[in-house]
């Protein structure tokens, strides 16, 4: 499935929920994501330029490393080209790692 970003497909897991795009906490909340665990919630690819994402949610809890800090969820996104890991980053929104990720890919189509 294209999401408006010609040359991305976008392969959605059945967790996601677009509704909760500004509240990745739901996710814990509601028992689709564990405690200091990650689940994808999409997979997405431009196979031609060898290029794949991941955005997820992720639960990190500082005390378990013995760090100071609150417990906080967050969004991600992964990047790879030819297989190799380009970047992963946490973001407080979708909406904001799907900007990183569309940002990105009109750089690579611009290489390529």
């Amino acid at each position: 499935m294209n999401n408006g970003v010609p040359g991305l497909t976008y392969q959605w897991s059945t967790i996601y929920h677009p509704e909760w795009d500004a509240t990745p906490e739901e996710y814990v909340e509601r028992g689709l994501v564990g405690w200091s665990a990650s689940r994808r919630l999409a997979r997405v690819e431009d196979s031609p330029r060898a290029f794949k994402a991941y955005l997820g949610v992720q639960h990190f809890d500082p005390g378990r490393w013995n760090l100071p800090g609150k417990p906080t969820t967050r969004f991600f996104l992964s990047l790879f080209v030819r297989n190799r890991t380009v970047s992963l980053r946490t973001y407080p929104t979708l909406a904001a790692a799907r900007a990183e990720l569309d940002r990105f890919h009109a750089v690579l189509n611009d290489l390529t």
